[in-house]
């Protein structure tokens, strides 16, 4: 069932159809800035209310120690617990204000990947595997939340209070912030190139865990070959050799991570030993007090921190930049659906015109359907007939808008198929798929899917018409029973007769039973038979039979082979040809009409 556009939220249709004009994760941070204000503001009031602990510092050891005032120290101390818990209060208020903009945006990002994948031609989305286009709407957008929860309720914030924090330092000895501001970045550099090595060894080791595995893998489910044969010499070397080079890498990867361990303390320490002397040396000429000294090595981690978690956001970036830009080539893929009609009627009565129709599948060299005319007249049953790939499912498609003739064009009721909104035209039809496409709700909920307005006595009424109430009633919650992901709680005949109750309550003029039955075993085919005959009544049919048995009430029957009709008449007078059709008949032993 298509998604209709009405049932998205207006703030998600409002931008959707936009492309992402960010080239890259950074801009698209910057464009959220507006929604992101109002947690950096409380970021930087959480960096401020902390900022003055330093000068506290200083003033106890330079002014309250020397003169022995007790009450001065505890007023101090008093002051300092006092910033500390505002400085709490706005970090909280912060990182709950950013969630729930992140949130938002997430949600926002999500809606605009399935809202375009419902814009998205079948000729791209062919191309496409289902499990990639699930990543990019559910795990590409969590790797892009973390990183961006990481940068705003961590990094961000720390950056502020080490500026906040830098900036007092300053103004407290400008001599000794400037040597501060020598050495971090010299370490800040020299952390990041160690970080950069120590990526493309943990690669390695990857590559060769992997391939170690493989390896393995293959050498241990290949016992018996190697057994049997005789040659369990010749799998040893191969296995030893491939665990050597993954031990290899990690060694090299142990010894880089405890280098790079080794050297973040070891940098750290050396720029407070340099803070240390450089203090020491102005507080012995008397250019700075003791207090000032323990005020700068209090500051210092706060000073040193953003480079470590700059650098430790580093991958975290990285995947996240790959993210978003596998999101932003599907949402701003030029493969849409070519309709732009805007027609609407109250109801299609249910002609259409094949007019002189061809298509190619892109990429494809041959035509699937060729020159293909044909009429189909309004509550006619018209079953299409002929081995797979003979053009049945693709005639289905072009009718549902899926694709577009690549020559000739579909007349719906006198009016070209392209100057229909295709949109409002393909809820004028329901289709019927041989493996039906339940959602994990409740029976009710996925026979309402068809039309969300409708009444409970409605959806009882198509579950009676479908031949389906019969089992829901002995269900445990009978219509509120949930059915399991993609309706595992049911058998395929119940799965079915739930789809055909879906379609009734839609209540279309046009319907496609894309072969219906075909999962079916005899036994469970007669009851859902009997209500996609029920549901036939006074509606244009295109049946797509796999068993011919099923179509012998069919108006006219259509056989077709690489796309053209090759026969066309009744069952009987098909059968009575002796042609192709009495051929496919024959090679399911079909008895003849009675």
């Amino acid at each position: 069932m298509f998604l209709a556009e009405a049932s998205l939220p207006a703030t998600v249709r409002a931008v959707s159809t936009e492309p992402l004009n960010a080239t890259r994760l950074s801009g698209y941070l910057c464009r959220a800035r507006r929604a992101l204000l109002p947690g950096v503001g409380l970021a930087l009031l959480r960096a401020l209310a902390i900022a003055p602990c330093p000068l506290i510092f200083q003033r106890i050891i330079d002014q309250e120690v020397p003169a022995g005032d007790t009450g001065g120290v505890l007023s101090w101390t008093a002051l300092f617990a006092g910033l500390l818990g505002v400085h709490y209060a706005f970090a909280i208020l912060g990182a709950r204000q950013l969630a729930r903009a992140l949130a938002r945006l997430m949600v926002e990002l999500r809606s605009r990947i399935f809202f375009r994948l419902q814009f998205l031609s079948f000729s791209y989305l062919d191309r496409q595997k289902t499990d990639r286009l699930v990543s990019k709407y559910a795990f590409a957008t969590q790797t892009i939340e973390a990183l961006l929860t990481a940068i705003l309720n961590r990094l961000l914030p720390t950056v502020l209070y080490g500026a906040a924090i830098f900036a007092v330092l300053a103004a407290l000895n400008w001599r000794l912030a400037a040597a501060l501001l020598v050495a971090l970045p010299v370490w800040g550099f020299a952390k990041w190139r160690f970080f950069t090595r120590l990526q493309r060894t943990d690669r390695a080791a990857r590559l060769a865990q992997e391939k170690f595995a493989g390896t393995a893998s293959e050498f241990i489910s290949a016992l018996r070959l190697a057994r049997s044969l005789g040659e369990e010499k010749r799998a040893e070397p191969l296995l030893e050799r491939s665990s050597g080079e993954f031990a290899r890498s990690r060694i090299d990867q142990s010894g880089m991570s405890a280098g790079f361990g080794t050297f973040s303390h070891v940098g750290a320490q050396a720029i407070a030993a340099l803070i240390v002397a450089a203090g020491a040396l102005l507080a012995i000429r008397g250019q700075m007090t003791v207090g000032t000294l323990v005020a700068f090595l209090a500051g210092l981690p706060v000073i040193l921190a953003p480079v470590q978690i700059a650098i430790g956001l580093g991958a975290p970036w990285f995947a996240a930049q790959e993210s978003y830009a596998s999101i932003k080539e599907l949402i701003d893929s030029p493969y849409v659906e070519d309709w732009h009609g805007a027609r609407r009627e109250k109801r299609l009565s249910g002609d259409i015109v094949f007019d002189r129709v061809s298509f190619v599948y892109p990429g494809a060299d041959k035509a699937v359907i060729r020159d293909f005319s044909f009429t189909i007249r309004p509550g006619e049953t018209i079953a299409l007939v002929g081995a797979p790939g003979s053009g049945k499912s693709t005639l289905a498609n072009l009718l549902l808008g899926l694709y577009a003739p690549t020559t000739g064009q579909i007349v719906i009721d006198g009016v070209p198929q392209r100057e229909w909104d295709m949109r409002w035209m393909r809820r004028q039809m329901a289709v019927v798929m041989p493996e039906s496409i339940l959602l994990s709700a409740t029976v009710e909920e996925n026979i309402r899917f068809a039309r969300s307005d409708a009444t409970d006595a409605e959806v009882r009424a198509a579950a009676l018409a479908a031949n389906a109430e019969e089992f829901i009633l002995r269900l445990a919650q009978g219509y509120k029973t949930p059915i399991g992901e993609r309706g595992a709680a049911l058998t395929p005949d119940q799965r079915q007769r739930l789809a055909i109750a879906r379609a009734v309550l839609r209540d279309p003029p046009l319907l496609i039973l894309d072969e219906a039955t075909s999962s079916l075993g005899y036994d469970s085919e007669g009851p859902v038979q009997e209500a996609l005959d029920r549901l036939a009544l006074g509606r244009t049919v295109i049946t797509l039979a796999p068993r011919l048995s099923t179509i012998k009430k069919a108006s006219r029957i259509v056989v077709l082979s690489d796309g053209v009709i090759i026969e066309e008449g009744d069952y009987a007078t098909l059968l009575a040809r002796r042609g192709p059709f009495a051929e496919l008949c024959a090679k399911q032993a079909i008895a003849p009409a009675a």
